[in-house]
């Protein structure tokens, strides 16, 4: 039988180890030469297939120090607009899946980044619990993640943030969670949620809650 499948040629460059010695190849005919009368056609269409196939592969993840508004630290390893996290034990309040671990995730709201403490199965699978989720804050804008094709996030107000979202009731709910301890399931957590979750239209955070 004949399969149909078509593999994707960066696929097929890595299974077989070429990936990297095609960058390094097409990086050294990517260097300035004496004489461009060296340089044969076939030569020089090679060398930019090499680039275009091994750049996305060869860029370094942005490496990041992330901090949550219960002074938590984590570090951060970005690419491609998702980052791994790092640091410290994760404490989901959500009933544990059978194989899971605790871990954390990188999660945004709408307008808002936070780190939240998920139960990680499988190969990174997880489902994010609000509650157990805490804002990222920030200096400036090289502290926050970025999205895909930027280097760095946007910082407002001791927040990290996504400029183009708008506030939404789980924005909210995270705002009124801030400064109320690490994810623990408490009244006073669950209580605190619920009053930012319920802001109304157009959401407007309590008074009593971490403003925006």
């Amino acid at each position: 039988a004949i399969s149909s499948r078509v593999e994707h040629p960066r696929r097929w460059l890595a299974a077989r180890g070429l990936d990297t010695r095609l960058c390094a190849w097409a990086s050294r005919r990517a260097r300035p030469r004496a004489s461009r009368s060296l340089v044969t056609r076939p030569a020089l269409l090679l060398g930019l297939l090499g680039v275009v196939l091994c750049t996305p592969a060869c860029e370094k993840p942005l490496e990041l120090k992330l901090t949550d508004t219960e002074q938590r630290t984590f570090d951060a390893s970005c690419k491609d607009g998702d980052c791994v996290l790092a640091g410290g034990s994760a404490t989901p309040t959500a009933a544990k899946p059978d194989g899971a671990k605790a871990a954390f995730a990188l999660h945004r709201a709408s307008r808002f980044y936070s780190v939240c403490d998920v139960w990680m199965t499988g190969s990174r699978s997880f489902t994010i619990n609000p509650i157990d989720c805490r804002l990222l804050t920030c200096r400036t804008d090289i502290d926050c993640p970025p999205v895909k094709g930027l280097q760095h996030g946007s910082c407002t107000s001791g927040l990290c943030i996504e400029p183009s979202g708008s506030l939404t009731s789980e924005d909210a709910g995270l705002l009124c969670l801030a400064g109320t301890g690490v994810p623990a399931g408490t009244s006073s957590q669950i209580e605190r949620f619920a009053l930012g979750s319920n802001c109304g239209s157009p959401c407007r955070v309590p008074s009593v809650c971490r403003q925006p």
